[in-house]
């Protein structure tokens, strides 16, 4: 049988179970292997190796995401000869990684000669995490010795996102009716990445009415409150609406809207009548440059959206007094009222006064016989008993006599129109605020009837959002220097257009 010794031997005298502890004083000592076959000397040293460096995540994607646990880990092997007494190690990484938490310092325990050791340090990203990369450096360094090896391990880091949330506001209860066709819907939606797609379903189905939801901010950073109107279906309307982020997708809960056609008579079609007026080229030699325009296209589209139309341009007062009388008298077959001036207007003593092409007012006092007070006018519409009466005002411009008058009797009046209350059912509408005044414009048409003419064809549109459309249109354009003004006590909804 062949006999293998090991035997330590000690270039000085010092005992040899001091040995296996490595170096003592200035004695170096040598691991000396005999056998029969060979004779072997090996020097004592310390020495290890990181491997298997990797970093690993809850979902094992290898992405540390927002307010996720994850870890990295390794294994230290003793590559010496002699054991590891206890080895340091230091983690750091850079201000990109700032939203994870680690362990930064820590030390193993004693690893022999040829085994290895796992070490995984646990890593915890909060929600401020954002998309990057984070990149950590390992520096091991033997406690006993000066022997360190570093490591470098760089992973990508994901931002926390989560599919949006949704709250309704209206319809606020799962089962509603309707008593008209376009109702508006909205809600608040939470969400900490932007929206990439929002859509409404009716029935399962996208409506294919080109309306768009609007997207209003709120105090909550990561909420919005978004509305949009909705033309229904006769019968049961199963509302859904479905939004997007870069997560996800979120779909409502339905809301259920009946809306049933009300049948008052077979033949029951609601009818509309419209008086336009427009007056320009007035006897004095005092032009306006707009308001014949104005009343032909305004006419024009009022007749696109239902409208019976009389029109009349440049009417002396007899005329503008016939117009009003006969419009009155045709009135009452109607449901739908619709009164549109543009020319010269003005206040004294707080009435309001349309005036016609041949007015010639040397004094303040001719203004009752020569001009139409615009309160006969809403006297008419008033007794005609229509559900809806709408007044338009484009006459917001400077008094033309005022010079004229003098400033004894021109004291008495006032720019711009004054406010007149609105009779139950109706809406007055200004092209400006009261006592001011608008210009005639530069362009075809005046700027309020030109914001008029863009809105009148939009689809359900309520009466009351329509003028706060125009209204800040009219304000954007004139750099705030018009606002278009309304007096209103409307018992019910009009649209100019259902769609």
């Amino acid at each position: 049988m062949k006999i293998r010794l090991l035997l330590l031997i000690a270039v000085s005298c010092l005992p040899i179970n001091n040995a296996i502890h490595g170096q003592t004083g200035e004695s170096k000592f040598k691991m000396v292997i005999i056998n029969p076959n060979e004779k072997k000397v090996t020097a004592l040293y310390p020495s290890f190796i990181i491997n298997g460096l990797v970093f690993d995540d809850s979902n094992h994607d290898t992405k540390l995401e927002g307010s996720e646990e994850g870890f990295i880990s390794f294994y230290l092997r003793n590559t010496g000869t002699v054991p590891l007494k206890e080895l340091n190690i230091d983690l750091s990484t850079s201000d990109t990684a700032k939203s994870i938490s680690y362990t930064k310092h820590q030390n193993t325990g004693q690893i022999a000669l040829g085994d290895s050791l796992l070490v995984k340090i646990p890593l915890t990203a909060d929600e401020t995490l954002k998309d990057g990369m984070a990149s950590f450096k390992i520096m091991i360094k033997d406690a006993n010795s000066d022997s360190s090896k570093n490591a470098l391990l760089t992973f990508p880091t994901i931002e926390l996102l989560e599919p949006p949330e949704f709250t309704w506001i209206s319809p606020d209860t799962e089962y509603n009716t309707a008593s008209f066709p376009v109702i508006e819907i909205s809600g608040l939606l939470k969400t900490k990445t932007n929206i990439t797609g929002l859509k409404v379903f009716v029935n399962g189905e996208v409506p294919d009415d080109q309306t768009t939801f609007e997207l209003l901010p709120t105090e909550n950073m990561d909420g919005y409150r978004i509305k949009r109107k909705l033309t229904l279906n006769e019968g049961i309307n199963e509302i859904k609406i479905e939004a997007k982020n870069k997560k996800g997708t979120l779909i409502t809960e339905a809301r259920l809207v009946s809306y049933s056609v009300a049948k008052i008579d077979n033949a029951y079609v609601e009818k509309r009548l419209a008086l336009v007026i427009g007056n320009a080229d007035y006897l004095d030699g005092i032009t306006l440059q707009n308001p014949i325009n104005d009343a032909k296209a305004i006419a024009a589209a009022l007749q696109e959206v239902g409208f019976t139309v009389m029109t009349y341009f440049n009417s002396d007062l007899k005329t503008m007094k016939k117009a009003t009388d006969d419009f009155g008298e045709k009135l009452k077959d109607y449901t739908v009222g619709l009164f549109y001036y543009a020319g010269h207007g003005m206040q004294v003593k707080g009435n309001n006064y349309l005036i016609p092409v041949d007015a010639s007012l040397k004094v303040e006092q001719d203004v009752d016989y020569d001009c139409l007070d615009a309160g006969r006018l809403l006297g008419k519409m008033e007794a005609a008993g229509t559900t809806t009466n709408i007044v338009i005002l484009d006459a917001c411009r400077d008094n033309p006599f005022a010079r004229s008058w003098g400033t004894r009797s021109a004291g008495s009046g006032g720019t711009g129109l004054a406010f007149m209350n609105a009779p139950s059912g109706s809406i007055v509408a200004y092209a400006t605020s009261p006592g001011k005044t608008a210009s005639d414009g530069t362009g075809k048409n005046g700027l309020y009837t030109e914001t008029l003419l863009q809105y009148i064809k939009v689809p359900n549109l309520s009466l009351l959002e329509f003028f706060q459309n125009v209204r800040a249109e009219v304000e954007k354009k004139s750099n705030k220097t018009q606002t278009p003004w309304e007096a209103t006590s409307l018992k019910g909804n009009f649209y100019f257009k259902i769609q």
